[in-house]
């Protein structure tokens, strides 16, 4: 690898080394493991850190838990489905995003506890705040994502992910996770950006169907019954409406990743489908063949989305309606309503309701174009 696909890659040996020992020195990465572990000395998480020699080692003393606790303590259930005749050891997976740290972590608890590779996992350079973040993340088998407004840096960035992860794929073969668009989707409306595709092309050769196919792309779809961080997305949503912009805190998306982990989430699935390049109607022009190939991913991503009572409830209260009466209770809906009503304000209240309401809609969308 070149030196500037060096510098998105997760950490290589020597910096594995050097990460461990730094943070043996860091109160700060002390502190944090004790907000997941209380019970842990200083001490015990030195010798844990000195346990460990790859990346694999510390997502497995450090994370592993945290993500087991997280699905013990804040999930009704946790069901994953799909992954049976996929093959995860190079694999591009497309997720949509809903929580920062979940989306992907699920997925690296499952192969875990079914003894398969973790994959590589996407993480924006805003998320990497300070040195220990930074440390940590890389430590999590983490690949960085160079984000810049200014052009002709994103074209290059861009340019050099996508190198980054064909090498990965077809050169190291190992699986990468990348999220299907710039960020969470904080409306709930999960839809791939087509500059995600035309990212991927740029690393590809001249024949589209093939540059696609070497990176054996699956689709992966999460659905939470509670969207993480919900009320916290409906005021940023709603601020940007008002102002046209909204100013994040330095800290701000860390605190995400704690309430994503620790609040709760009731019934959550992650479903897993291999893209079939061959149901897609290529015609070898990178601008429309990104457009088609984006389309398809959004197709299985709202296929495989499980809408939950709490997309029904949100429905039949922002139309007024019954519609979808038949799949929940009274008692259930007045609890709805007191976790709605937890909302700021009116804006809010609605900004809420739309986050549960949209992938409904998308459902409808979906089936009303098969039928027609």
């Amino acid at each position: 690898m070149d030196e500037e696909l060096l510098k998105i890659a997760p950490y290589n040996q020597e910096q594995v080394t050097e990460a461990l020992k730094w943070l043996e020195t860091s109160n700060e990465f002390v502190k944090g493991v004790q907000f997941f572990y209380p019970k842990w000395t200083k001490n015990q998480i030195i010798k844990k850190l000195q346990k460990c020699q790859t990346c694999s080692d510390f997502m497995v003393e450090f994370i592993e838990m945290i993500i087991k606790n997280s699905i013990k303590n804040t999930m009704h259930s946790f069901t994953i489905e799909g992954l049976d005749n996929i093959d995860t050891s190079n694999s591009l997976i497309i997720s949509n995003h809903r929580d920062i740290f979940l989306d992907s972590a699920l997925l690296q608890n499952h192969l875990y506890d079914i003894g398969k590779p973790f994959t590589e996992i996407s993480l924006g350079d805003n998320l990497m705040v300070n040195k220990t973040m930074k440390a940590v993340a890389k430590l999590n088998n983490m690949f960085t994502v160079f984000r810049s407004q200014n052009k002709s840096e994103m074209l290059q960035n861009s340019m050099n992910l996508s190198k980054y992860l064909r090498y990965a794929i077809t050169k190291k073969n190992v699986s990468a996770w990348i999220a299907q668009g710039n960020g969470r989707a904080k409306d709930g409306n999960d839809k791939t950006a087509q500059g995600l595709i035309k990212m991927l092309l740029l690393s590809g050769k001249k024949d589209i169907k093939q540059a696609i196919e070497e990176l054996h792309i699956v689709v992966s779809t999460i659905s939470f019954e509670y969207e993480p961080c919900a009320y916290e997305k409906a005021q940023e949503l709603s601020l940007i409406g008002k102002d046209g912009v909204y100013h994040k805190e330095k800290f701000e998306n860390i605190n995400s990743i704690v309430n994503g982990i620790m609040h709760y989430k009731g019934k959550v699935k992650l479903v897993f489908e291999k893209l079939d390049v061959n149901r897609i109607n290529l015609i070898n022009n990178r601008k429309k063949d990104a457009i088609t190939i984006a389309k398809e991913i959004d197709r299985i991503t709202y296929k495989n989305y499980q809408l939950q009572k709490t997309n029904y409830m949100a429905y039949d209260l922002l139309y007024g309606d019954k519609k979808y009466n038949r799949h929940y209770t009274v008692k259930e809906l007045e609890t709805f309503k007191k976790y709605i009503n937890k909302a700021e304000n009116e804006d809010e209240y609605y900004k809420l309701l739309k986050i549960y309401v949209t992938p409904i809609v998308n459902k409808e969308k979906l089936v009303f174009n098969l039928i027609n």
